[in-house]
């Protein structure tokens, strides 16, 4: 039994490696090129939304980027100078500035 489990293991450890060289774990990303293009306006650095029922100041990040792009202190520093408010003094029923990124 012992002996199986030995070979069992092994087979294992060869196996993932095999597939971590040839098809690899992470995700892999796109080669992006340069193109020389006449620079575009950049976008407004926030969108105002209206706060709803439940909304977070993070809730709201993540629906104006699609992730959480920054770390949380950056995002509550940004807020705070959009806004002058702390977030966790934001009302239901009134707009804010949400820092975009």
């Amino acid at each position: 039994m012992r002996k199986f489990l030995s070979i069992s293991l092994f087979l294992l450890v060869l196996h993932t490696t095999y597939y971590d060289l040839t098809i690899g774990t992470l995700a892999s990303h796109p080669v992006v090129s340069v193109v020389d293009k006449p620079i575009e306006k950049e976008a407004e650095p926030f969108i105002i939304y209206q706060v709803q029922a439940g909304d977070t100041v993070l809730s709201l990040v993540e629906k104006a980027n699609g992730t959480v792009p920054v770390s949380i202190d950056k995002i509550v520093h940004d807020f705070e100078t959009l806004n002058n408010t702390p977030p966790t003094h934001i009302q239901i029923g009134k707009e804010y500035r949400i820092p975009t990124y």
